[in-house]
This record gives structure tokens, C-alpha cells and sequence, in this order.
């Protein structure tokens, strides 16, 4: 009788260990920056999956620059790495997502109303990179790529401040 007591109590304390989420229908993300700023960026998920980030030049919290993923996965650790040409530094940074934090969110989307008049009750989520002038670097979950929106959710799930050093601008970077 105690084994099998103890037998459901480990099978239950298992399946809620795990998480209810892994994979997502869709996930947007987006890169922003500081204003009349000039940076190439690289995010590495996981030490495994690299999106597709680029140069970006605006607009702090709003994906400026997105990319759409199917059967994506909230990642556990983020590292990125970007050149600010305006400054000539070289910055990298690493940090842990609040996963629980952000499927919890997730969970909870709710439709955003625009300008317009339309409402978008098919949300997806959207998670935003933004990275600041002094080297600082977040990571926001959201329901909308853009501010202006009625309903437009945006919580940090994650950040750090990056170490940089400086590189030297040649005339082959911009050509």
C-alpha cells in the first residue's frame, strides 16, 4: 500500500514539475534600440538557436525589426553581442529568461485595440529586445510589436548590463 502511494505521490510531483508549456504555436521577436542609434546585433538562445536580429537604428521597446518562428520555445539563457558603431564599442552581455514569468504572461495575452479601431483578438506573443546607450540590454514579453496600441501588455523577463570594449571603425564597415 506504501509503495504505490508513494509511486502516485512521485508521478504527480513529477508531472507538475514539468512545465505545461515547451513549444509555442508562434513567437514573434523584435529588436529595439536607442534613438539614432547604429548597431548589428547577434542573440544566441540556448548556446544554440541564433535568430535572425541585424542592424537597427530606433525606438526603445518596439520591434523594430521582427521575425516570425513556429514551434519556438521560450529560451532558459540569452547571449547577445552588438557593435555600436556610434560609439565603437563592442558589447556582450548574457542572461536567464523568467520562463515561468514569461509563459505565465503568455497565459494571460489579451486582444490590443489599434488606432483604427480593429481589434486583434488573434494575439501571439512577441518577445522584444531592447538595447540602451550604456550597455544595458532587456528582454520584454508582449502582445504587440508597438506602443499606441489599447491593451498592449509589456513585462522585462529579463536583463544585464554588458561589458564592452572598443573597436576600431574602418571604411570596409560600411561598404
Amino acid at each position: 500500500m506504501f509503495n504505490k502511494l508513494y509511486t502516485v505521490l512521485l508521478a504527480v510531483i513529477l508531472l507538475c514539475s514539468c512545465s505545461s508549456h515547451s513549444e509555442l504555436e508562434k513567437l514573434h521577436i523584435g529588436i529595439s534600440a536607442y534613438e539614432k542609434s547604429d548597431l548589428m546585433v547577434k542573440l544566441i538562445f540556448d548556446d544554440r538557436f541564433s535568430p535572425p536580429a541585424g542592424a537597427i537604428g530606433c525606438c526603445w521597446g518596439n520591434a523594430q525589426k521582427k521575425g516570425s518562428f513556429w514551434g519556438a520555445e521560450i529560451p532558459h539563457k540569452v547571449d547577445v553581442e552588438w557593435r555600436d558603431y556610434k560609439q565603437a564599442k563592442l558589447y556582450r552581455a548574457s542572461f536567464k529568461v523568467q520562463r515561468k514569468k514569461a509563459y505565465h504572461i503568455i497565459d494571460e495575452l489579451t486582444p490590443v485595440t489599434f488606432a483604427s479601431g480593429r481589434v486583434d483578438d488573434d494575439v501571439n506573443p512577441f518577445i522584444i529586445f531592447g538595447f540602451g546607450e550604456g550597455g544595458e540590454v532587456k528582454m520584454w514579453i508582449s502582445n504587440s510589436a508597438f506602443a499606441g496600441v489599447k491593451g498592449r501588455i509589456l513585462e522585462e523577463i529579463g536583463s544585464a548590463q554588458a561589458t564592452w570594449e572598443p573597436f576600431e571603425l574602418t571604411d570596409e564597415m560600411f561598404n
